[in-house]
């Protein structure tokens, strides 16, 4: 039995609401304003928000992933230093990492 009551007090309260009027404020003219003009405004910025949050999310985490020069140098150096590496070797990659 509840399960067809809710459904039909939720579809019921509508017209239950305000029992002397027509359909509310809707149409005597409080409802269209300025509200209505800023609410779609409202939600461009709050999607704005979103993707430029997602946008900055990523890039964050792309510049965490890739190496920097300097520290594949200080590798380098660190590499020939330790003599794992050759002085050719150490040159050519030295001059393929600066460009």
């Amino acid at each position: 039995m509840t399960r067809f009551a809710i459904p039909l007090m939720i579809f019921a309260a509508p017209a239950l609401a305000e029992p002397g009027e027509r359909y509310g404020y809707m149409m005597d003219g409080y409802g269209y304003g300025v509200g209505m003009m800023f609410g779609p405004v409202l939600w461009l910025i709050v999607l704005g928000l979103v993707v430029a949050g997602v946008i900055w999310l990523v890039r964050g985490t792309e510049g965490g992933a890739r190496p920097k020069s300097r520290d594949a140098l200080a590798e380098l150096d660190m590499r020939f230093a330790r003599g794992e590496i050759d002085a050719e070797d150490y040159a050519a990659r030295k001059k393929l990492l600066n460009g």
